[in-house]
């Protein structure tokens, strides 16, 4: 998958490894909208999944963040939402 122009690490303003969550059995989705409530316009939050956050990926996007996901070399899902 190609990585869009706004994809810039130093945008990344918040980071979020949802994996000790997920154990727990604690959804993410609604620290993941606090979270990028909070952002101002051109910085991103990521959050590291063991799958694609499909559902979240699709609720942000109605929210008018713009979204972009892959695996990293750790082979989890690094998933962006900008602002």
């Amino acid at each position: 998958m190609i990585t869009p122009d706004w994809l810039k690490k130093e945008y990344i303003k918040v980071t979020l490894d949802a994996r000790p969550l997920l154990a727990r059995g604690i959804h993410p989705l609604e620290q993941v909208q606090q979270e990028c409530a909070a952002l101002q316009p051109g910085e991103i939050f990521e959050i590291i999944t063991p799958f694609p956050p499909a559902p979240m990926v699709e609720k942000m996007m109605a929210a008018g963040f713009e979204t972009h996901s892959g695996t990293g070399s750790d082979k989890m899902f690094h998933t962006y939402f900008r602002k």
